[in-house]
């Protein structure tokens, strides 16, 4: 099998799977007790708080556990509109949203909120922010072409603006891949999600600078200071700090070397077209195979035990139509024909090679969808 569909989730560690399974049996008491086997469940808890805290520099107790990406974000989107509401009205989202925050918007809009969504550039979010923007939201890493936002000069323009914003990063697709400095990035959260580094499914975090608030948007326990209520998860916690010491341990080096590799090998098909900016990412690259139906190629690919996504495992394929590709401007051959392939720290040549000789094949194997 030739899994390169990394960006939707990766293969958990070995050692990640066996610790949980040990955790679940060994200590299985709810964390949130007060007895000894509960305080021992509740270690987990307390290691990967300190382990995402030490990536994104900051402290543990500024470090919310939630169930994952999709949460965080709208717990940190909607939350803070809610906190901010009497502040202004103006929410301000990058166009090319995950749809945990994009949707976050249809959402707003319809509470009365003012939504703009804004391209992906200094200059756009210069525009669009205004004195009575509570919420300004921008991913540090695009999940579908790996392209990286400005985040920190839309800090400086929230700043500048005077703009009463809470500012939130979705760093889901950036956590341990690159630099993710809270400080320095001068936002109000982020958010991170286990499975994206070879951890559990199931839970990820929300960083929530010291001293900012957002209304909780679930109700019914103390778990997180209130604002997540629920009963812990502390098996996948072990596993998500497990998973977190872990990747911080892999050389990266090599992502930059199989995007060479395809890139080279791409040159020669003329159907391949390559969206992703060189400027972006290592480990995500959008292409689209001019003429053909993305869909086709990847269930052509599929047949020969080779993944890839058409973008955001989290889209219907109805709204493949309005992928971020689609949000860009591009024309409709791009859009439909589009496949996202995202690296992991497993990816070997030898599999980059295989995808390749597969997409030779393709003007044998598919037909023309356009021409």
């Amino acid at each position: 099998m030739v899994y390169l569909d990394n960006s939707a989730t990766t293969k958990p560690y070995a050692e990640v799977s066996a610790l949980i399974a040990e955790q679940e049996q060994k200590n299985f008491a709810n964390a949130s007790a007060l007895y000894r086997s509960a305080v021992a469940a509740e270690e987990g808890i307390l290691q990967v708080k300190y382990a995402i805290a030490s990536v994104l520099h900051c402290t543990p107790d500024e470090i919310l556990l939630t169930s994952g990406g999709t949460y965080s974000n709208n717990l940190a989107v909607l939350g803070a509109a809610e906190a901010r509401k009497r502040m202004g009205n103006r929410i301000v989202l990058s166009m090319v949203e995950h749809p945990s925050v994009y949707a976050c918007g249809a959402v707003l809009q319809e509470r009365g909120f003012d939504v703009v969504y804004a391209a992906p550039t200094a200059e756009a979010f210069e525009e669009a922010i205004n004195e009575k923007t509570i919420v300004v939201a921008a991913m540090l890493v695009n999940n579908e072409v790996g392209s990286i936002l400005p985040i920190a000069q839309i800090a400086r323009i929230i700043k500048r603006k005077k703009a009463p914003a809470h500012f939130h990063v979705d760093g889901v697709q950036a956590f341990c891949k690159i630099p993710c400095n809270v400080s320095t990035l001068k936002c109000d959260s982020f958010s991170i999600s286990a499975h994206k580094l070879k951890g559990p499914k199931g839970i990820g975090a929300l960083y929530l600078k010291k001293g900012v608030r957002v209304k909780n948007i679930t109700v019914g326990g103390e778990q997180e200071k209130g604002i997540v209520p629920g009963t812990y998860n502390s098996p996948a916690a072990f596993g998500f700090a497990k998973a977190i010491q872990l990747y911080q341990k892999e050389d990266l080096g090599h992502l930059e070397q199989l995007r060479a590799h395809f890139l080279e090998r791409a040159k020669k098909l003329p159907f391949v077209q390559i969206n992703s900016s060189p400027e972006g990412v290592p480990y995500i690259l959008n292409i689209s195979c001019i003429g053909y139906l993305g869909e086709n190629i990847l269930h052509y690919l599929e047949e020969q035990e080779i993944y890839v996504s058409q973008g955001s495992a989290c889209s219907s394929k109805k709204a493949r139509s309005q992928s971020v590709l689609a949000r860009l401007g591009m024309n409709e051959q791009s859009v439909m024909g589009a496949l996202r392939i995202s690296f992991g720290i497993d990816t070997t040549v030898e599999e980059i090679d295989a995808l390749m000789d597969a997409l030779e094949a393709v003007p044998q194997k598919i037909q023309k969808m356009y021409r």
